[in-house]
């Protein structure tokens, strides 16, 4: 902006500044997106900031469709485009790679692609939706420019009414002529770019030139004038406020309307012009020092950003080529990747001339990591089906087993299924508790069974145990009332114990043993019998016990084993003997000593009496 020579450029200045001026080139929609929004091309809009922000890489294909069927109304046709077409370069690749895995499918099942099509509704509604955009934006263009042209055509018409009236000056009613026609241009909105200059210069100077020859009226022509410095005031005022804008974009395009008012009010007292201009002028260029140096800030910001996006490439890099068989590493892997992802989607937008190729590395290694971990539950699933054929046959094995009454057969059986169980590995999550309850359900069927059968036997036990415990009741009276001692009666005694049958496991060898006790107790009683009498009794009753010879081979171990401590005790202690002549207690510890050896010979004589007999009892 430069300051204007005279009035009529001060009408016109800055027209170039219009947001989204029309040009006759605007055949092609799609060569929309490098209209200009300032004539010194230092600011984009608000919109244009958003959309760079907007980044759909990672959206899946039925997300891309809802964001653009969300903007096809939008009131921001240009906005809308520009988002449609980011929208687009996310919405295609996905598509393609859909269509690529159909036409796979479709030559494994056929042979060949002859005859293969692919359709696709959510395509049709995308492009519907993105065309209806794209329509949207060429109609309102051509709107703009249609109506820009009738613009022209209006002031032009209005110009040669001046032109006329400038011929007419002596004409009544001439000065009001001439305010009615400015006040229609002012109400005449913009017209096309191109003609812009011309029309306002055209226009400027025939209003000079009729208040020139309008002399008897100049007083009025001042008031004008002053008329409209008052308004132009104003508007300087309207553009400091701009100033406190945070916003700066938002400020520029305000600026601009600015701008297109100011060049409407008409001109301003010939002495007050450049002041006002410049005024104007010096605000303006504030505010788009302002656009610069945020463009500049904003422009270390994206390329900080890219430096960090950047960064999570290569850290994100290992993800595609990871392998792993474990299901828990893949989701610890995948909780790892996506904390990446929100790390990605916090740092904001990247320079748009390298933006393109960073989304592409960085979606291309996340996809691939997917793709990998696809495949592997690809195998794992199948395995699980294959796991899944193998539990069905066990439990048809199982329904097999369930009602038979082979108990101890059939119950190490179900337990060999149920090791193969645990041994084939898991199945398809959603048939994982129903094979299991079929499979459970068959065991606990048999098992079931099985208890109930073994409570009633228990029962028996129980019933055979308490039988037992009242003979080894009556043996205990014999003992206790000192009776005579009867061979026949204790061979009877042994007999009905042992025919009375099974008691519960765990007193199988207590009862025994309470019985062998209390069977030793009685003959002990017998006076009759000497040491052999009493062990030859006792192994008469041994003999019809159960494992009972084994038990007086056990006694006659015993009897050795204590011999053998008794003979160790003696040599022990007569070794000793020696020890104690210089001691001042000699005398009482030989005493002591002696005392001990004699009783422990003593000991064992009757020890190796015991095991005479016994020995003569087993030859």
């Amino acid at each position: 902006m430069g300051t204007p020579q005279d009035e009529t450029q001060s009408t016109e200045l800055n027209e170039q500044n219009l947001t989204e001026e029309t040009t006759s080139q605007f055949d092609d929609v799609a060569d929309m997106d490098d209209v200009a929004d300032f004539g010194d091309d230092e600011a984009t809009t608000v919109e244009e900031e958003l959309q760079e922000d907007k980044d759909f890489s990672g959206f899946s294909k039925e997300e891309l469709l809802a964001e653009v069927q969300k903007i096809v109304n939008s009131s921001d046709v240009v906005k809308a485009e520009k988002v449609s077409k980011k929208i687009r370069e996310a919405f295609d690749p996905i598509v393609k790679g859909e269509e690529k895995a159909a036409k796979a499918e479709y030559l494994e099942a056929n042979g060949n692609t002859e005859g293969f099509e692919y359709h696709n509704a959510d395509v049709k509604s995308f492009n519907d939706a993105f065309y209806a955009i794209k329509n949207a934006r060429r109609q309102h263009f051509e709107q703009m420019q249609t109506m820009r042209e009738d613009n022209l055509k209006k002031k032009r018409a209005i110009i040669n009414q001046v032109k006329e009236l400038i011929e007419n000056t002596d004409d009544k009613g001439v000065m009001q002529k001439v305010k009615d026609l400015q006040k229609e241009w002012k109400a005449t909105g913009a017209v096309p770019q191109q003609f812009a200059d011309e029309i306002y210069k055209t226009y400027g100077a025939l209003l000079d030139r009729f208040y020139d020859q309008m002399s008897i009226e100049f007083e009025l022509k001042e008031l004008d004038r002053q008329h409209n410095l008052k308004a132009k005031k104003a508007l300087i005022e309207r553009a400091e406020k701009l100033l406190e804008v945070e916003n700066i974009s938002e400020a520029v395009v305000l600026l601009n309307n600015l701008h297109e008012e100011f060049r409407s009010i008409g001109p301003v007292p010939k002495e007050e012009r450049d002041t006002i201009w410049n005024a104007f002028k010096e605000i303006s260029d504030k505010i788009y020092e302002k656009k610069r140096q945020y463009a500049e800030e904003f422009k270390v910001v994206l390329d900080q950003n890219m430096k960090l996006k950047q960064a999570l490439c290569l850290k994100v890099e290992p993800f595609s080529t990871f392998d792993t068989d474990r299901i828990k590493i893949w989701n610890e892997e995948t909780k790892r990747l996506l904390e990446v992802q929100k790390e990605w989607e916090a740092i904001g937008p990247v320079p748009r001339e390298v933006a393109s190729g960073i989304n592409k590395q960085f979606w291309a290694n996340f996809k691939q990591f997917f793709a990998n971990k696809n495949k592997f539950f690809e195998v794992l699933e199948a395995q699980r089906a294959e796991n899944l054929d193998k539990k069905k046959v066990l439990v048809a094995k199982a329904e097999e087993l369930k009602e038979s009454s082979d108990w101890n057969a059939t119950a190490d059986a179900l337990i060999a299924l149920q090791r193969e169980w645990k041994a084939i590995g898991p199945v398809p999550e959603k048939f994982r508790d129903s094979v299991y309850l079929e499979f459970k359900t068959a065991c606990d069927a048999f098992f079931e069974r099985k208890r109930d059968k073994r409570k009633e036997e228990n029962k028996e036990y129980t019933e055979n145990l308490n039988k037992k415990e009242e003979i080894i009741l009556e043996l205990n009276k014999l003992t206790e009332d000192e009776s005579k001692f009867d061979q026949t009666l204790l061979d009877e005694k042994t007999a009905a114990f042992f025919a009375i049958g099974f008691v519960p496991r765990k007193e199988k060898d207590a009862i025994v043993d309470k019985f062998v006790a209390a069977v030793e107790a009685y003959v002990a009683t017998a006076e009759e019998l000497d040491e052999k009498g009493k062990l030859q009794a006792l192994a008469g009753i041994f003999n019809k016990i159960p494992a009972g010879g084994r038990k007086f081979r056990n006694q006659e171990q015993n009897i050795r084993n204590k011999i053998k401590t008794h003979e160790d005790d003696i040599a022990l202690w007569q070794n000793n003997l020696a020890f104690f002549a210089n001691s001042k207690t000699a005398d009482k510890l030989l005493a002591e000593y002696n005392g001990k050896i004699e009783a422990s010979k003593i000991e064992l004589k009757k020890l190796k009496d015991q095991l005479r007999v016994i020995q003569s009892i087993e030859d």
